[in-house]
């Protein structure tokens, strides 16, 4: 599977430098995480963008669940020998993450970025609904809570174009893995030095997700991007990079 993949690795040019393995949320693709990709390339840091099966131009699964691409994730780390990771997930990516690390007690993650996220992703029933009813009204309805009022119609169209390709059946399929998606009794499990970062009006993981988180992981610290949403790396890069840079150099 994993060498079907679609995937973008650039090898770090700085000795020790870290891998960044970003997985992108429900719904998207590799191409969401173009401006973590141009910033870290150019600090000469390892960057992986990944897209999930049956997401970008990776080959479909037969089957969608969290397990699968906690797998996923896996098999690719250790097929290409990655060392000195550092897993960055966005939503239903961090839930990638958090589970990844409870799974896998090793030594190839050693850091961990959580980007509006929570320790459980409870979707509302109406946004089922209206992905099954008329699609295109449900990313008009996913324009108005996942960004702030301030963000431009270039990032959100560039948004829109990648979970148009990716379809409605696959943004299903996800939404049904955060649906169940429910970690808080695990969170004591996890060790790894986190960052967990959230726009300070995201709507769809509220600022309350990632205190939880803040507050139940002994290894963490929280950064609260002002005048964002929940795509908070897309709206505001240049300050989530900064963050993460800063996180990774200490």
């Amino acid at each position: 599977m994993t060498s079907k993949l679609d995937y973008d690795f650039l090898s770090p040019t700085k000795p020790d430098a870290p891998h960044l393995l970003f997985i992108h949320g429900a719904g998207g693709d590799k191409n969401q995480w173009i401006e973590q990709k141009n910033f870290f390339q150019k600090h000469g840091w390892g960057v992986i963008n990944l897209s999930l099966p049956s997401h970008g131009s990776s080959p479909p699964s037969e089957s969608i669940s969290l397990d699968k691409y906690v797998e996923v994730v896996n098999e690719l780390m250790v097929d290409q020998e990655f060392e000195n990771v550092c897993l960055i997930g966005h939503s239903m990516g961090g839930a990638i993450a958090l589970k990844y690390v409870i799974q896998y007690q090793n030594s190839i993650v050693n850091k961990l970025i959580l980007i509006g996220t929570g320790a459980k992703l409870k979707i509302a029933p109406a946004f089922f609904d209206a992905i099954e009813t008329d699609y295109s009204y449900f990313l008009e309805l996913l324009e108005k809570f996942a960004y702030h009022n301030s963000t431009s119609l270039q990032i959100k169209s560039v948004n829109e174009k990648i979970l148009r390709k990716n379809g409605a059946e696959i943004f299903i399929q996800d939404f049904k893995v955060c649906d169940i998606f429910d970690i808080r009794s695990e969170l004591n499990k996890i060790t790894t030095k986190t960052l967990i970062i959230v726009g300070q009006d995201d709507q769809m993981t509220p600022v309350r997700y990632s205190t939880f988180l803040h507050d139940n992981l002994i290894n963490s610290q929280l950064v609260i991007i002002p005048e964002t949403g929940h795509y908070v790396f897309q709206e505001k890069p240049l300050d989530v990079n900064q963050q993460i840079y800063d996180f990774l150099s200490k």
